[in-house]
């Protein structure tokens, strides 16, 4: 009983619950999206310690393979989220799909290059990626709240 009234206050607080195979894929990509952030982070941390050969000959080139895979899920996200009608019309669900895109897709890439020559804007490139993470993880809880309701 108190479980229905609790999904119940859910979805009338923050709009309609995420229903059916919609929210069931949008719970995965965004799980996934989570997922790919921390396998980036690893990987940010495994370059930044390992030299190949020299230190212009270094696994940095993964990074930036990882960061246009994480910036294509987080577009992936996005576009699932405006197709789906119960999606769209929760407006936190939305915000957070457009606050991901827009960070990963035109920040990330815009503090990475200008941090090769301003030091200060990589630094910023790394928090924002810790912002990312923050997002992701806020909209799948989101996401996983919103299907809970709804079942």
């Amino acid at each position: 009983m108190a479980r229905s009234s609790d999904s119940a206050s859910l979805a009338g607080r923050a709009g309609r619950p995420v229903s059916g195979q919609g929210g069931t894929v949008l719970l995965y990509l965004a799980a996934t999206t989570v997922v790919l952030i921390m396998a980036q982070f690893a990987v940010a941390g495994f370059s930044t310690f390992t030299m190949d050969k020299t230190p212009t000959d270094n696994t940095f080139s993964a990074v930036g393979v990882g960061g246009y895979i994480v910036a294509a899920m987080t577009l992936v996200v996005l576009i699932t989220v405006l197709v789906s009608p119960s999606a769209r019309s929760d407006r936190r669900t939305l915000w957070l799909a457009v606050t991901l895109a827009v960070l990963s897709i035109v920040v990330m890439p815009a503090t990475g290059n200008a941090g090769k020559t301003v030091p200060a804007v990589g630094a910023l490139h790394v928090l924002i990626a810790v912002i990312i993470f923050g997002v992701a993880a806020w909209l799948t809880v989101e996401v996983a709240r919103r299907r809970t309701a709804a079942g």
